[in-house]
C-alpha cells in the first residue's frame, strides 16, 4: 500500500498493472471504502476487509471488479449505467459485444473467457464472467461520497463503458481516473457499448478539473505534465483515426483493415482480432457520420 496523501491511500496491483489486475484505491477515513477490488488477495494483505464499509466501481470490467467477495459486508456501489453488466452475466456478453463474434470472425464461438483463464491461471482470476450479483448503490454525475476525512465527487466519464466514471478528491487535487488509465496504447474502446465521441469529451472533461494527481488503474500515478498526458493519450484516437483514413484511398473490407495493425500490432489470440475489429467499426461509424468515408455493403471507402 503506497500513501499518497492525507487518507488517500494506493493499493498497487500485486503482478503487473495490466489485466488482469489494476490499482486500486483506499480511503482510510471515518467511512472506509475502496475503489475497485481487481488487485488481487495479496494486494490486499494489509487491510482488514471486514472494515471496509464501502466498494465503489469505476466501471464493470472483470480485472476491476475481481476480488469483490473479500468486501462481502461492504456497500457495493456502480454507476446506474453499469449496473446491468454487473450483476447479469447475459447482460455483460452484451455490453462487450459478444453477440457481434459469429458476424465478425471466423473461429469457433469459444468459450468466453477461455483465453484469460489459461493466460493467467491464479486462482484470484477463476472466471472473467462471473459477476459481483449485489449491488447496493448506484450512483450519478455530481454525487459525492463523504468519507468524513475526505470527499470524492462522482465524475461519470463514458466511452469504454456506458456508465464509466473517475473520481475527484477536491481538496487533495486527486483523480481516480480508473481506465482512463494514460498508458502508451492509449483508449481502449472495444466493446460494444463503447463510445468513440464519449471517450474523447470525457477525456476533456478530466483536463478540465485540472487534477494535480492522476491515479491510473494500469500505470504509476501521475504527478507531472498531466494536461500534457491527457492530450497525447487522446491524440492516439486520431493518429488511430488517421491511420483508416489513409488506407481507405484504397476500398478496404473490415477484415483488410484489421490486418494492418492498426490498434494491435498483431493477434496473438482471436480476441485481439475481436478487439481489433470492434475497435475499428466505432471509427469506421464516427468517420461515416462525419461524411468522411461511406461504405458498399462490406466495403469501406474514402469519400
Amino acid at each position: 500500500m503506497t500513501e499518497l496523501t492525507g487518507p488517500i491511500k494506493i493499493i498497487r496491483a500485486q503482478s503487473k498493472a495490466a489485466y488482469p489486475y489494476c490499482h486500486c484505491l483506499y480511503v482510510d477515513g471515518d467511512v472506509k471504502a475502496v475503489f475497485d477490488t481487481g488487485a488481487g488477495r495479496k494486494a490486499f494483505a494489509e487491510l482488514d476487509p471486514e472494515s471496509v464499509d464501502m466498494v465503489i466501481y469505476s466501471h464493470f470490467h472483470p480485472d476491476h471488479t475481481h476480488g469483490h467477495e473479500l468486501f462481502a459486508k461492504s456497500t457495493y456501489c456502480i454507476h446506474a449505467l453499469d449496473y446491468p453488466a454487473m450483476v447479469s452475466r447475459e447482460k455483460y456478453f452484451y455490453y462487450v459485444g459478444l453477440q457481434l463474434w459469429d458476424e465478425l470472425l471466423e473461429a469457433p464461438n469459444l468459450e468466453y473467457g477461455k483465453m484469460m483463464r489459461e493466460r493467467h491461471p491464479d486462482p484470484d482470476f477463476p472466471d472473467v464472467t462471473s459477476r459481483v450479483k449485489r449491488i447496493d448503490l448506484m450512483f450519478q454525475e455530481g454525487d459525492v461520497f463523504d468519507f468524513g476525512k475526505t470527499k470524492a465527487t462522482v465524475i461519470h466519464t463514458p466511452g469504454h463503458t456506458p456508465g464509466h466514471s473517475c473520481f475527484f478528491f477536491e481538496q487533495e487535487g486527486v483523480l481516480f481516473s480508473g481506465d482512463i488509465d494514460l498508458i502508451p496504447f492509449g483508449p481502449w474502446y472495444a466493446s460494444y457499448l463503447s463510445n468513440l465521441d464519449d471517450f474523447l469529451s470525457s477525456i476533456e472533461k478530466l483536463k478540465m478539473l485540472a487534477p494535480q494527481v492522476i491515479v491510473s488503474c494500469h500505470r504509476r500515478y501521475i504527478t507531472e505534465n498531466i494536461g500534457a498526458e491527457l492530450d497525447a493519450y487522446r491524440q492516439k484516437i486520431f493518429e488511430r483515426e488517421s491511420r483508416v483514413i489513409g488506407l481507405l484511398e484504397t476500398p478496404q473490407t473490415l477484415n483488410d483493415l484489421a490486418s494492418k495493425g492498426i490498434i494491435y500490432s498483431d493477434h496473438p489470440h482471436v480476441y485481439y482480432e475481436f478487439w481489433e475489429k470492434l475497435m475499428l467499426l466505432k471509427h469506421l461509424d464516427r468517420l461515416e457520420k462525419m461524411g468522411v468515408v461511406g461504405t458498399d455493403g462490406n466495403v469501406w471507402y474514402k469519400v
